[in-house]
């Protein structure tokens, strides 16, 4: 039986996971009838540490039932909607946080690692930002090329590892989110894509994390460093923007196959595999990227 009448639950709301407990499972709905079609049938957004996923048709065959309900009489065509356009954040709220570096573990941690100079010179180019959110969390502002402000990731790291910190419930937010700008169609873009209209000679590299973008631009300036946000963050609809340049993905460990998948077919984009090549077996349980091996190897090429 194909899955395509069932559709994961929107709007953010998750419920426990059957295999690792955690609330990160996201529910399958029936679009005929708006129903969950049960608790345990869902997928855990937690990939790389858990993985669950049970599809409808996998619950349907297990149970030995059909879905209730009788199909949707078909439609005539129609032709698309025209795709709804990005909202944007007034630039005076992103400047009003640029400041209170000094509460800003993120920041902190940077110049630990940089130095107060050079640290601080990364935080301007990539407009990183303080939040009174969560104490200490930090703002990594997503600005597109046109110098348009998508919008604001409000994150938590440690100040002295620089690790994130992941001790609640949803350990991420959204600056329109947290300020209820309503309503608002997020359409993300690349972290540091406003970096490419300032070069246009440099070759871009792509990261999934905006701290591994932010220190491999201070071990590596060469490049112009941008992030996706996640490894399944509609990463080849963002790697459109960079039509033109000369492009290198550098994929976390675990997700080397899937970023291959994305950049099969894009001109000038290829896909690193020197995590690939160094990882022990430890490194690959732990998932780490590119800013990690740059942190204990002190890297300056790739």
């Amino acid at each position: 039986m194909a899955d395509y009448r069932f559709t994961l639950e929107r709007g953010g709301v998750k419920y426990p996971c059957p295999a690792c407990k955690k609330m990160r499972l996201v529910r399958y709905v029936d679009t005929y009838t708006g129903d969950q079609v049960a608790d345990d049938v869902g997928r855990c957004d937690r990939e790389d540490s858990c993985g669950y996923h049970l599809r409808p048709s996998e619950y349907f065959d297990r149970e030995g039932t059909k879905p209730v309900g009788a199909p949707k009489p078909e439609r005539k065509p129609q032709s698309e909607p025209e795709p709804a356009q990005p909202s944007f954040i007034n630039a005076k709220i992103m400047q009003a946080s640029l400041s209170r570096y000094n509460e800003n573990h993120f920041c902190r941690w940077l110049c630990s690692v940089f130095g107060e100079q050079k640290a601080f010179e990364l935080t301007v180019a990539y407009q990183i930002g303080t939040s009174k959110h969560w104490a200490g969390s930090c703002v990594f502002w997503q600005i597109d090329r046109n110098g348009k402000i998508r919008t604001g990731k409000i994150m938590r790291y440690n100040v002295e590892t620089g690790h994130r910190m992941k001790d609640q419930r949803n350990p991420i937010t959204w600056v329109h989110a947290v300020m209820k700008i309503q309503p608002y169609h997020l359409q993300q873009c690349l972290f540091g894509e406003h970096l490419l209209s300032m070069d246009s000679e440099k070759p871009v590299a792509v990261v999934e994390s905006e701290k591994t973008a932010v220190v491999a631009s201070g071990f590596i300036p060469q490049y112009v460093w941008v992030a996706t946000g996640g490894k399944d963050n509609k990463v080849r609809e963002k790697l459109r923007s960079l039509q033109g340049r000369k492009v290198k993905l550098y994929p976390d460990l675990k997700a080397y196959d899937k970023w291959k998948e994305y950049a099969a077919g894009m001109q000038g984009v290829t896909v690193s595999d020197i995590l690939e090549r160094r990882a022990s077996e430890e490194d690959r349980a732990g998932g780490l990227d590119l800013a990690d091996y740059m942190l204990r190897e002190n890297w300056q090429t790739v």
